[in-house]
Formats: structure tokens, C-alpha cells, sequence
């Protein structure tokens, strides 16, 4: 995986070049080829860093506008107020138009641009509903804002527009919720998510090792997640525990296949999934997270309850097809034990549901069992990982089974009535662990 730029030893290089080429160390051919290289490398940071100067400008100056237009707003007439609720929005075509007909290539000015144009598009729709008392919630609100600013995410390709799309779906989706839950229209969530699905696909296939593409992963993930525990708590199913983990394991398996540096290097995709899969181990290894409902039943879902449980064990699916379809291929690039989580949470969700249903809420020996499966795999999934790490010269692989181990040995710590001596025995266990791994490591790049 490549690694933070060094501007300073980039300069020294390049300026180093002459002096290579006329001691015969390097070719004027080779000295070019290193001199363009590490020119596009600048070139590309300094992009960056002017995307985000312009993006932030951008942002101050509509936020600026805003404030002078609200400090006279009671005093405008009706038709005035819509004149300039509108003019925003139009000087934002106008320079929409101009972007993408003069500077299209430039990152910074289609960015500047974009933000202007969704900020507009807020703008235009909240003073229209202020002017005219237009009635509606927070989630009206942001479901029109969303829809009518997707388009500008495809037509200036917008990093920054789909970070803030994927936002607010996230908070349109908890703001729909509110506090109970329950209220119809969440499952419209999955379809406004998955409107931004094509931008992150066209990303990840032209710059899979680059920052947009890990950061869209890591945003698209949390929307997600966000999504998905809205979802499985307004079906009402305790579905969460399984649904997480087939979201997890199918995010690790996609970027086991796109592994960018072999077997020890791995993506955001991949990291992201690999974190996920053992959070959602030991969370699942406590007892309370089997605790079932009592009052729900399978065969009263309306049309969206039943939609949102089969999103929630679309996920899961999804996963065990991946890891299947690569095992029959004989193609297993990926931790046989984290990918067998979902299969897992499966059976230990049909475990707790053969608990009779007036003991569901309470410690019963069928959450009892669940949660000796997730413990032992939680344990299981640890081992492996510290085990891939030695194999492969990871580090930071086999420092993540440790700490896997560790988090395990804390939550019992917790959660269990185990002695003090045995906590202590566990604790110095998984610390002389942590330290000899890491000793190990040591010695052997001191030998390389």
C-alpha cells in the first residue's frame, strides 16, 4: 500500500538529478522518466489540498450569503423572498455551466462548483417552504434535497458531493425513524443508498489504491451500518446481530479480491470488514445480545417489515454466496474463520430462538449456548489472525489477533463471575502474547 508522500525528499531528489546524469550513475532517459514520476506524485497533492481550500471557500461563501440575506428576511415581500431564494440556484447553473464547458478537468473547480450547486438546491427548497408555509418534517425536507442533488454527484463527478449524499441519507434515515422506529417509508433508505452505488463502482474500477476511493468505502460503509440498525430495529425481529455480520463479511470478502500489494497488504475494504467482523464477534459473545423479543411474530409483518428483513438477510446471503462460490473454485484468498461468521450468527440466532418464548428476556441456557459459540469463535477468529500475521510478516495483523484475544478477555472480565486470580492469569496470558509477538517480529527484521 503506498505510502504518505515526502515532499522534501522528493524536491532533494529531483534536484539530485543533473548531478546523476553527468556522473554516468543514471541515463538522461532514466532521469526523466524519475523526474516526470515524482512530478505527477506533487502534482496530485497539491490537487488534493487545492480541492479541499475550494471546497471549504465554497462553503463559506454560500454560508456568508445566507447570513446577509437572513439579517433583512422579515422585511422582503413574498415575491422578493422568492426572487432570492431562486438566485442562488441560478448563479450556480450559470456556474455549472461554465465548469463543465471550460474547466472541466480541473478536481478543484468541479468540486467548487458542485457544492455550490447542492448548497443552492437546500437553499432554494427551505426559504420556498419558509415563504409560503409550506409543512413537512426534517425528513421531507432532506428526501427532496437528496434526490434533486444526486444528479450533480454524476454530472461534475464529486467526491465531496457523494461524501455529503451519503451523509444525508444517513441522517434522512434516522430523522424518518425518530424515536419509536416505527414509522413507514424507512425502507426507501436502501433505494436512495443505492442511487450512489454506480459513482462508487466507477470510482473503485480507475482508483482503487487512491483517497477517493477509500474514502467513499469508509462513508458508504458508515451509511450502511446506519441504515442497516435502523432497518433491523424497525422490523422488530432482533435481526441485528446476524444482518451486521453478513454486512461485515461480505465488505472483507470484496476486499480480500481486491488485495492490492499480495497477501500482506490489504485495502480499506478489507480492513474496514476485518474491523467490523470482530467488533460483531464479541458484542454477539455476550449473553444479553440473545435475549429475544416475546411479543414478535413471523406471520404479522406488514409489506416494509417484511422488506426490511429480507435486507437485513440479503447481507448475510450475500456473504456465504461469496465465500462459497470462491471455495468451489478453489480460490480461498480470505479468513476461512472470519467468513464464517455469518453461518454463525445464523445458528446461533435459530439457538435462541427455540427458547420458549416467556423466558426469551431472561438469562436462559439458549442465550447461554449462543454465547458460548460466539465466545469460542471470537477466540478462534483471534488465533488465526495472529497466526496469518506471523505467516505472512504482518505486524499489524498478528497484533490485531492479539488485541482480538484481549477484547475478548475484557469482556469476560465483565460479563463473567470468574475470580480475580483467573482474570489476572488471563490478562498477563494475552500481555506476554502481545509481547512476544511483537519480539518475534523484531528479530526478524533485524536479521532481514
Amino acid at each position: 500500500m503506498t505510502g504518505p508522500t515526502n515532499h522534501r525528499a522528493i524536491r532533494w531528489l529531483r534536484a539530485q538529478l543533473p548531478g546523476l546524469v553527468a556522473g554516468g550513475v543514471i541515463t538522461s532517459d532514466n532521469a526523466t522518466a524519475i523526474d516526470r514520476h515524482y512530478r505527477e506524485a506533487e502534482s496530485r497533492a497539491t490537487s488534493f489540498g487545492f480541492v479541499i481550500l475550494a471546497v471549504i471557500g465554497s462553503a463559506l461563501v454560500g454560508a456568508g450569503i445566507v447570513l446577509l440575506i437572513a439579517h433583512n428576511w422579515d422585511d422582503l415581500s413574498r415575491s422578493t423572498r422568492c426572487l432570492i431564494a431562486f438566485l442562488p440556484l441560478l448563479l450556480a447553473q450559470v456556474m455549472g455551466v461554465f465548469v463543465l464547458s471550460r474547466r472541466d478537468e480541473s478536481p478543484a473547480w468541479r468540486e467548487s462548483a458542485s457544492i455550490f450547486n447542492v448548497a443552492a438546491v437546500g437553499t432554494a427548497i427551505a426559504l420556498v417552504s419558509q415563504t409560503y408555509q409550506i409543512q413537512g418534517s426534517l425528513a421531507d425536507f432532506l428526501g427532496t434535497w437528496l434526490l434533486l442533488s444526486i444528479p450533480v454527484v454524476y454530472l461534475f463527478r464529486t467526491t465531496f458531493g457523494a461524501l455529503a449524499y451519503m451523509v444525508g441519507c444517513a441522517v434522512w434515515m434516522v430523522s424518518r425513524a425518530g424515536w419509536s422506529f416505527n414509522r413507514p417509508g424507512q425502507m426507501f433508505f436502501w433505494i436512495l443508498l443505492l442511487l450512489i452505488a454506480p459513482f462508487c463502482v466507477r470510482v473503485s474500477l480507475r482508483e482503487r489504491n487512491g483517497w477517493r476511493f477509500r474514502t467513499l468505502s469508509i462513508f458508504l460503509m458508515g451509511a450502511a451500518a446506519v441504515g442497516l440498525g435502523v432497518t433491523t430495529e424497525f422490523t422488530g425481529h432482533d435481526l441485528g446481530g446476524v444482518a451486521f455480520a453478513g454486512l461485515c463479511t461480505t465488505v472483507y470478502l470484496a476486499g480480500m479480491r481486491w488485495q492490492e500489494d499480495g497477501p500482506r497488504s490489504l485495502n480499506v475494504l478489507s480492513v474496514l470488514g476485518g474491523l467490523g467482523i470482530a467488533a460483531v464477534a464479541i458484542v454477539l459473545s455476550f449473553e444479553g445480545s440473545w435475549h429475544l423479543r416475546t411479543g414478535s411474530v413471523w406471520n404479522d409483518l406488514t409489506v416494509e417489515k417484511a422488506m426490511g428483513v429480507g435486507v437485513a438477510l440479503l447481507f448475510p446471503a450475500m456473504a456465504i454466496g461469496l465465500a462459497g462460490w470462491d471455495a468451489l473454485r478453489g480460490k480461498i484468498y480470505y479468513s476461512i474463520v472470519a467468513a464464517c461468521l455469518p453461518l454463525l450468527a445464523v445458528t446461533a440466532r435459530l439457538i435462541a430462538e427455540v427458547a420458549p418464548v416467556n423466558i426469551r428476556r431472561a438469562d436462559n441456557p439458549y442465550a447461554f449456548s449462543a454465547a458460548v459459540l460466539f465466545n469460542v469463535y471470537a477466540l478462534a477468529l483471534g488465533i488465526e489472525l495472529l497466526v496469518r500475521g506471523i505467516r505472512v510478516g504482518s505486524l499489524a495483523r498478528a497484533n490485531f489477533g492479539l488485541l482480538v484475544v484481549a477484547s475478548l478477555a475484557l469482556a469476560r472480565f465483565f460479563d463473567s463471575d470468574f475470580s480475580f486470580v483467573a482474570r489476572g492469569i488471563g490478562f498477563i496470558a494475552v500481555g506476554a502474547g502481545f509481547l512476544l509477538a511483537n519480539f518475534f517480529f523484531f528479530r526478524q527484521r533485524m536479521r532481514a
